[in-house]
């Protein structure tokens, strides 16, 4: 008796845009300004409060200086 082939629901995956590559954000000199003021005026502690406020890394503030 031949075998009965198992009915598959079609998955077709459709791109989200949302989800696409993500762009390079570009601070102006005004905002590049403004955040290393306040990361200069942070206390002990409250540096890590800005840089997750603004969504930056540590490492863009180290980038920030330089320019």
């Amino acid at each position: 008796m031949p075998k009965s082939v198992p009915v598959v629901p079609e998955t077709e995956v459709k791109p989200d845009p949302s989800l696409e590559r993500r762009t390079r954000r570009k601070f102006s000199a005004d905002y590049k300004l403004r955040i290393i003021r306040e990361a200069d005026t942070c206390k002990h502690g409250d540096l890590g409060v800005l840089l997750r406020k603004e969504k930056l890394y540590s490492n863009q503030l180290i980038g920030l200086y330089t320019y």
